[in-house]
């Protein structure tokens, strides 16, 4: 650590700043890579309960009702013919 050091201090300014930049842009783009998955784990997971909230309250609920309706009417139906399939 002591040698890397060394070097950069003999480095001239120009170079401090420039090697300085490259790091710091190389550092910056890991670090927006990573938050860019997070952040986009985190939508989906949002956009998640909110479906899932969404199907399990009034939409859901209609959607079950009507499932059960047409499951009572088919079931009626196959009742009314006798069991025979139509």
């Amino acid at each position: 650590m002591n040698d890397f050091v060394t070097w950069y201090a003999g480095l001239p300014a120009i170079g401090q700043i420039g090697l300085t930049i490259i790091v710091g842009a190389i550092v910056a783009g890991i670090v927006f890579a990573i938050v860019k998955k997070l952040v986009k784990r985190v939508v989906s997971a949002v956009v998640a309960t909110i479906l899932s909230f969404l199907l399990a309250t009034v939409p859901g609920n209609l959607i079950l009702q009507n499932a059960a309706t047409q499951l009572e009417n088919q079931i009626g139906s196959h009742l009314d013919t006798g069991g025979e399939n139509r």
